[in-house]
């Protein structure tokens, strides 16, 4: 009673979802240049069911979505959503067991508790490919029976009380978790973003392109080896037609220096914001309480935006941001870091070779937006 949110909250429910996410992306072009300058987060909800919490979105939120995960109850378990998902990922030998004593944060929770990246299917597709705005996704689900049954004739309330979620108690749940999500960041002295679970995402996403353009030359060598040995003709069977494979020209080895030059980058001022961070909130934020971070609250908003480039990826102008994307391909399936990702799996090497030095350049410039919030953040506690 008489909570007041410190920002707006807009509340919205999009017609035209299907057809090609009409309402929520007409909305949003319309107010494009407004949602640039002032919105803090975009948080998506669209079908949801029994089971456990899936959650994606910017990694810059990853620290913050743990935290409220941490502290939502699954009502068929009685144990935190998060100690739920983490142990069935372990379970299932994805490498995310029990939370661990300690590991990133010191809240209990070990280092491995990772969110996945949005492509596309959904309304938040506008606000973080488009305007760059840091976006989640929340739902429930796993264990319905909705094989068979979602938009079909059968998809009816009966369905949905009977055997998808009878009693809405993972309604109330993802009631409770939104909830949560909306008054933690509507309220927040000093908007909750973590730049190193951003960085520690990104590098892994550079060691996958490498190993993916290290695995595409190695498989062309070996292929071009059984071609010219007579391999393919020694096994294949006379009774059958059978074309040998044309020879591939031996791809170059990329240029990733400048790529890992702009990780390491991102990765000290990440950390610069860190020991800001943590020097911000000791004594419970008593400095917070005194300063006037404004200032530094509109410098973390638009660090999103600063992953963006506005020429946007090739072949697609409307998609401006530079680590998430559905794929060219995929359809709803996310590519990370796509402008490389998709031109060395298409083998546009030279293509791939000038992407890889313009992501390197939308990192360089997370990094200083970043290094120019943590700065702002020093001077606002002294």
């Amino acid at each position: 009673a008489g909570w007041k949110p410190k920002r707006t909250i807009i509340y919205c429910a999009w017609d035209g979802e299907e057809p090609g996410l009409l309402g929520s992306t007409e909305w949003a072009e319309t107010h494009a240049e407004e949602l640039k300058q002032h919105a803090v987060v975009y948080i998506n909800s669209d079908n949801n069911s029994r089971g456990f919490l899936n959650a994606s979105g910017s990694h810059s939120l990853e620290t913050f979505i743990r935290d409220v995960a941490r502290d939502i109850t699954d009502p068929e378990k009685n144990i935190s959503v998060l100690r739920r998902d983490m142990l069935r990922r372990g379970a299932q030998g994805g490498g995310q067991g029990a939370p661990a004593a300690g590991g990133r944060g010191g809240r209990g929770v070990g280092p491995e508790f990772q969110i996945g990246a949005l492509g596309s299917g959904s309304d938040y597709t506008v606000y973080l490919d488009y305007l760059g705005i840091a976006s989640m996704d929340l739902r429930y689900g796993g264990e319905d029976s909705s094989a068979g049954v979602y938009h079909s004739i059968y998809d009816d309330f009966y369905w949905f009380t009977h055997f998808d979620d009878p009693g809405f108690l993972y309604a109330r749940t993802m009631a409770q978790t939104i909830g949560t999500v909306v008054m933690r960041m509507a309220n927040a002295d000093l908007l909750p973003y973590d730049f190193n679970s951003l960085t520690a995402t990104v590098r892994r996403y550079g060691t996958e392109l490498e190993a993916l353009a290290q695995t595409g030359r190695d498989q062309i060598i070996e292929r071009n080896r059984m071609i010219d040995d007579g391999t393919f003709n020694a096994i294949s069977d006379p009774q059958q037609t059978f074309v040998i494979p044309p020879r591939e020209t031996v791809p170059p080895f990329l240029n990733f220096a400048p790529l890992r030059n702009a990780i390491e980058g991102l990765a000290r001022a990440s950390d610069h914001y860190s020991r800001a961070r943590i020097a911000a909130m000791a004594n419970g934020g008593a400095k917070l309480a005194n300063a006037s971070i404004a200032s530094v609250n509109q410098k973390l908003l638009m660090c999103e935006r600063a992953l963006t480039d506005e020429k946007g990826l090739p072949g697609r102008a409307w998609f401006k941001h530079m680590l998430y994307a559905p794929g060219f391909y995929t359809g709803y399936g996310v590519k990370t870091i796509p402008a490389v990702r998709e031109a060395i799996e298409q083998k546009q090497w030279k293509l791939a070779d000038e992407q890889i030095a313009r992501v390197a350049a939308v990192l360089d410039k997370e990094a200083a937006a970043i290094e120019a919030t943590a700065a702002a953040l020093e001077q606002a506690i002294r």
